[in-house]
Formats: C-alpha cells, sequence, structure tokens
C-alpha cells in the first residue's frame, strides 16, 4: 500500500515537472516573442511610429504664398499679390453657433444658410478639414473686418486671415494676355493634388497664369496645430514662412501693347458708328521677327483679370461671356480665313515653280470673269478696273484677277506647300493657355479642289490662319526665310532676382526661296503702303513698311479685314498682324490699327486730324 502511494506521489511529482517545464518554454517562447516585436516597433520602425503619432497630434495648416510677379520687357509690373483680409470660421470653437452665425449674418451681409453651406464645405463630408478655417466672405471690406473686429469677444469661433491676392496695377491692359486665377475645381484638385494643391488654393485659370502656374504659384507656409483625438485645435506649436512665387519677364511691351489695345477699340467703335455694325471684336499680334519675341498680343474684347478676384460676379461673367466673348483670344484660337494677305504665298508658289514670270501680263476687266467661273476684282464694285497688270502691280492693287490666273495654274497643294514651310496650319509652338488653334490649310490628300475652288484658294478664301500665325510667316517673309517661335518670356527669376530660366530665341523653319522671289517680295510689298491699297493708312509715316491688306470674305455676315507686314522695310525691327471681325476692307479698317501699334513702337506721333 505504501508502495503504491509513493509511485503515485512521484509521477504526480514527474508531471508536474513537465507541466513546469512546458510553462517555462511556452513562457519564454513568449517573452522572446514579445521582445522581438518590441524591439521591431521601438528600433527598426521608431522613426516611423513617432511620425505617425507627430502626425496624429499635429494639424499642418497652409500659409498662403503671394503669386510671383508678370512684368513687361522694361520691368513695368502688369500683375502682382496683395494682402487682403478674408473671415473664416472655425465651427469647433463656436460657443453659441446660432447665435453667432446670426451676428455674422447681419455683420457680413449674408444669409444665414450660406454660412452654414461655407462651414459645411469645409469641415464635412469627405474631404472635410475640420481644423482648416472655412472661408466666409473674401477680399472683405475694411468696414466689416472693422465690424467683426468689434465683435470678437462674441465670436469665438470666426478668425480673420490675411491672405494674399491677385492684383493688376493697369486692369484691362494685357488682361487676356495675362489670364485670370481663380479657386481651384474638383477636377484641378485630382489632378493636382499630388503636387500639393488642396482644396482651398486659387490657381491660374488661363493665360500666362495657367500656363505658368508652376513658377508664379510659390510654395505656401506652414502653421503646425496641435489637435486632440477629434482634430479639435488645442493650440499652435510651430510656422514656416511661405515663400513667395517666381518673377516672369515678359517680352511684351506695355506702351506697344496698350497702343494695340486702344487702337482695336478705337476703330471698333468707329466702325460699329458707321457701315459695319458688326464689328465688334479683333486681335492684333506684334513680334519681333529677328528673334521670335513678341511685343503685342491683344484681342479685344478683353477683361479684366482683377474682375476675377476673389470670384467673378454675375454681371460680370454674363458681360465677358456671352456676345463676343472676351474669354475667346481671337489672336492666338481665332482660325480666319486670311483674305489677300495670303496673295504672297501664292506668287511664291507660282515664281518657284516657274509658272509666271515677273514681266508677264494679265488684264484685268469685267470681261476677264467668263475666264475664271464668272469670279470677280474687288476693284471692280466700284466702277474701275487695273487693266493690264504684272505680277507686282497685281500685289500692289491687289488684283484678284492676277492670282485667279496663278490659281489656274498651280495645284492646290503646289500652294498648300509653300504656306506650310511659312507655317501656315501648324501651331507656331508658343507657350499659352489654352493651346493654339492650328488654322487649315489644306492639300489634295484631305479633299478634291474644283477648279473654282482653286482660284478662290490663290485669294486665300479656302483656307484658314490664326492671327499669331500670319505674324509669324510674315516674319519669315520679313527675314528672307528664318521663322522663329512666337514667345511670351524672358525670363524667369526667383524673388530674390536670379534667373531661373532664360528663354533664348528658337528657330522654327526656314523658308528656301530664290533671291528672285524674295526680292520680288520685299519690293511689291513695300510698294503697298507707298502707293497700293495701304497707301491712304501709311501716308506721312516716316519709317519704310512693307505689308499686305487683306478682305476675307465670311457670308452671310461683311468680310473680315486683315493686315500683315513689318518696319523698316529693308531691316526688319517689328512684324505686325491685324485682325478686325466683320470689319470690311483691310486698307480701310485694319491699317489703321497696324500703324497705331507701328507708332507706339517707334515713337512716331499719329497725324493730327
Amino acid at each position: 500500500m505504501n508502495v503504491n502511494i509513493m509511485d503515485m506521489m512521484d509521477r504526480t511529482q514527474k508531471g508536474f515537472e513537465r507541466r513546469l517545464r512546458t510553462f517555462q518554454i511556452v513562457a519564454l517562447a513568449l517573452f522572446v516573442v514579445l521582445a522581438g516585436r518590441l524591439w521591431q516597433l521601438q528600433v527598426m520602425r521608431g522613426d516611423y511610429f513617432k511620425s505617425r503619432s507627430a502626425a496624429n497630434r499635429l494639424a499642418l495648416v497652409p500659409i498662403s504664398a503671394p503669386r510671383g510677379l508678370i512684368v513687361d520687357r522694361s520691368g513695368e509690373t502688369l500683375a502682382t499679390s496683395r494682402m487682403a483680409y478674408t473671415v473664416s470660421a472655425m465651427p469647433q470653437e463656436f460657443r453659441d453657433r446660432k447665435g453667432e452665425v446670426e451676428l455674422l449674418s447681419q455683420l457680413l451681409g449674408m444669409a444665414v444658410d450660406e454660412i452654414e453651406a461655407k462651414i459645411a464645405g469645409q469641415t464635412q463630408g469627405r474631404h472635410g478639414i475640420p481644423y482648416q478655417p472655412a472661408r466666409l466672405l473674401e477680399d472683405a471690406p475694411p468696414q466689416i473686418v472693422l465690424k467683426v473686429a468689434e465683435h470678437r469677444i462674441d465670436l469665438p469661433g470666426i478668425i480673420i486671415e490675411e491672405e494674399p491676392y491677385r492684383s493688376y496695377p493697369h486692369g484691362m491692359l494685357a488682361g487676356p494676355l495675362i489670364g485670370y486665377v481663380g479657386q481651384i475645381s474638383a477636377e484641378e484638385l485630382k489632378q493636382l493634388g499630388a503636387l500639393g494643391y488642396r482644396g482651398r488654393d486659387r490657381i491660374g485659370k488661363t493665360g500666362l497664369e495657367r500656363e505658368f502656374e508652376e513658377y508664379l504659384r510659390g510654395q505656401d507656409g506652414v502653421t503646425e496645430i496641435e489637435v486632440d483625438s477629434l482634430s479639435r485645435p488645442r493650440g499652435t506649436v510651430g510656422c514656416t514662412e511661405p515663400v513667395g512665387g517666381a518673377t516672369l519677364v515678359l517680352t511684351i511691351d506695355a506702351r506697344v501693347q496698350q497702343a494695340a489695345e486702344e487702337a482695336l477699340r478705337s476703330q471698333l467703335q468707329v466702325l460699329q458708328a458707321g457701315k459695319y455694325k458688326s464689328a465688334r471684336a479683333g486681335a492684333a499680334v506684334a513680334i519681333d521677327p529677328r528673334t521670335g519675341e513678341v511685343l503685342a498680343l491683344a484681342a479685344e474684347p478683353g477683361y479684366d483679370p482683377g474682375w476675377f478676384v476673389p470670384r467673378i460676379s454675375e454681371e460680370q461673367w454674363r458681360r465677358v461671356s456671352t456676345g463676343a466673348s472676351a474669354l475667346f483670344n481671337r489672336a492666338v484660337s481665332g482660325a480666319y480665313p486670311p483674305g489677300s494677305t495670303f496673295k504672297p504665298f501664292t506668287a511664291m508658289a507660282a515664281l518657284e515653280s516657274g509658272l509666271v514670270s515677273l514681266d508677264e501680263k494679265f488684264l484685268c476687266t469685267p470681261s476677264a470673269s467668263s475666264r475664271y467661273f464668272g469670279m470677280r476684282c474687288a476693284a471692280w464694285s466700284s466702277g474701275r478696273a487695273h487693266g493690264h497688270q504684272n505680277l507686282a502691280q497685281g500685289m500692289v492693287n491687289s488684283c484678284n484677277v492676277v492670282f485667279y490666273e496663278l490659281g489656274r495654274r498651280l495645284t492646290a497643294d503646289q500652294m498648300a506647300a509653300m504656306a506650310k514651310a511659312f507655317g501656315l496650319s501648324y501651331p507656331t509652338g508658343l507657350r499659352f493657355t489654352p493651346p493654339e488653334a492650328a488654322g487649315a490649310v489644306p492639300d489634295s490628300a484631305e479633299r478634291e479642289f474644283m477648279p473654282g475652288e482653286r482660284l478662290s484658294y490663290a485669294i486665300g478664301q479656302q483656307i484658314t490662319v490664326t492671327p499669331l500665325q500670319m505674324a509669324a510667316a510674315y516674319g519669315g517673309i520679313a527675314m528672307r526665310g528664318p521663322i522663329y517661335v512666337p514667345h511670351l518670356v524672358r525670363q524667369i527669376l526667383t524673388p530674390e532676382g536670379s534667373v531661373l530660366d532664360d528663354m533664348a530665341p528658337e528657330l522654327a523653319r526656314s523658308a528656301n526661296l530664290s533671291k528672285k522671289t524674295w526680292d520680288f517680295l520685299h519690293a511689291s510689298l513695300a510698294e503697298v503702303t507707298r502707293t497700293g491699297t495701304a497707301a491712304a493708312g501709311y501716308a506721312g509715316f516716316p519709317v519704310p513698311v512693307a505689308g499686305k491688306t487683306g478682305t476675307a470674305q465670311s457670308p452671310p455676315g461683311d468680310s473680315h479685314a486683315w493686315f500683315a507686314g513689318w518696319a523698316p522695310a529693308s531691316d526688319p525691327e517689328i512684324v505686325v498682324a491685324v485682325l478686325i471681325e466683320r470689319g470690311g476692307g483691310g486698307g480701310t479698317s485694319a491699317v489703321p490699327v497696324a500703324r497705331a501699334i507701328m507708332e507706339a513702337y517707334f515713337g512716331v506721333l499719329p497725324p493730327v486730324d
């Protein structure tokens, strides 16, 4: 009996020892696992979790950076930033939300529902950020800021922020060229969110403001705010100051730009008061053909970018978007039939292909119309005929019959190839938003041309071009071949004035013609302004000018008026292209605008009436 009891006790003791060893092994294993995990969290990933902890504790509120300056070639400021006040709400700080919102409604002149909607848009929903202030009234007038400040004790949830707003010292000057700034849209935020943009940001929408947004935007500062687990602010921890955007130094000459805009506006008023009631829009481009620098790029109607700061009113929006829309930049985006400004390209194609000689005579008389499918010369409408004309005289007098004959001899492909050699039908390469129109110079690969269509092609009626393209192409004629990419920005500078980028002239293409053809072009186009269709408009102008007028039919309305040319005729410094929509004849409607631009460039006083 005693032996059995001892055996049982011995087995019990050994079982206990086995269980103890097992427990010890398990405990040791757990300790090793826990120690390893602790080592991994604290040593291997300590920095990561430290940053996560800080991120949960700290909220980063951006401080908007002032946008960079935009200045003309002489340093004249066209766009800058000014500091102004924004009344914003921190709803977590409200003590009596209903009462404070009602008081705000009285002070700001806003409906209670509008205030609540602005707060909800910032703090609620998937994209809500509760710790960021909700903007209630941007660019607040001083009298309202003072009223809010006087009630600060009664409005603990309201703050007055000082923020940069865009400012345009010269109002409408170069408005469509500069573009405007507005609140970032949801679609834009999707595209740009990865670059650090936020829902409160303002960005460039059009023009240079958009095209050079990456330089102009600057670098936002940051305020570090300590928040609790519900994202409620508890205090400010630190602050990093914003860095302003870069400065754009433009190729634009503000004097020439202003002259172009004023001349366009004035001429349209004159035309509307007279025969051409539909002449409500136009464009003018001036380029230095030696470099491609754009000296002026004007579109009418224009607008003041300041109208969009901080938001455009409904009244102003109707003004810029209805009728002849000011948001459509005709200098870059408008494609029009060029009319007789295309005739130099037809003449080049005929001369270079050997289909015409400079001595050959063409008879301009109404009886000739039967030879050209009944097409007429513009001179016949006034009871005149040009009689016998050689090619140079046909250019000077803009005789359609001469060019009908060239169109009869040439193929559409020959005329298209010459136009394309000067860049027509292709974007010029200008950096701008929205992208420029390409126009259309069709050839036989695109469509079949009937004989009568080739005749109208020869006088610029089957194609379309932009004023910018025409200026660049005439720059190639003026320079006897080289055509430079038009550009609007000379330099990009840091806020401290260091050079970030220099825009060197870039050769786009070079047209190759015989000396005989170049000499013909320069001589005949110079004669246009002395004795031809532009002579009256340039009477008394002290600088020799070469160019071509154009009257482009655009049924059912009045014709478009064109002029393209350069000065000085023998040593080109400036090329000008002018378009007046529904303005009638180029000699009477477009030439005065071109002359005013050249007067500003050369410092010539306009003639006294």
